[in-house]
């Protein structure tokens, strides 16, 4: 199952979660404050793949991805929990697909691929 979840207070703005029956794995988080029209306007931009895609390998080794606006504004990120680059790549597709079925898709815009 695909849910949208509220951030907390020390962790404001949203999170893409897939829950399981064993768990749940953090797709996406932003932190665009709690107002209903910035969380769905980044839900949107993710699912639509707009804004600029960039991999990036933290400290640790691990990477993520940043989707990010044209000023550089992070619209959306996964966790630093992955292994290599294509696997974040990857996964940012696994969390456009979590994001179109979270809000659906509009039916003139084409599936991005990564």
């Amino acid at each position: 199952m695909i849910k949208l979840v509220a951030g907390r207070d020390e962790a404001p703005g949203w999170r893409l979660v897939s829950r399981t029956r064993v768990g749940a794995d953090v797709l996406a988080r932003v932190t665009t404050g709690t107002e209903p029209a910035a969380w769905q306007q980044a839900v949107e931009r993710l699912r639509d793949g707009d804004g600029i895609l960039s991999v990036v390998r933290i400290a640790d080794g691990h990477y993520k991805w940043v989707l990010a606006g044209q000023c550089g504004t992070v619209i959306a990120e996964s966790p630093p929990v992955y292994r290599n680059a294509d696997v974040c790549r990857r996964a940012f597709a696994d969390a456009q697909r979590a994001a179109r079925t979270a809000l659906g898709r509009p039916p003139e815009q084409e599936l991005t691929t990564w």
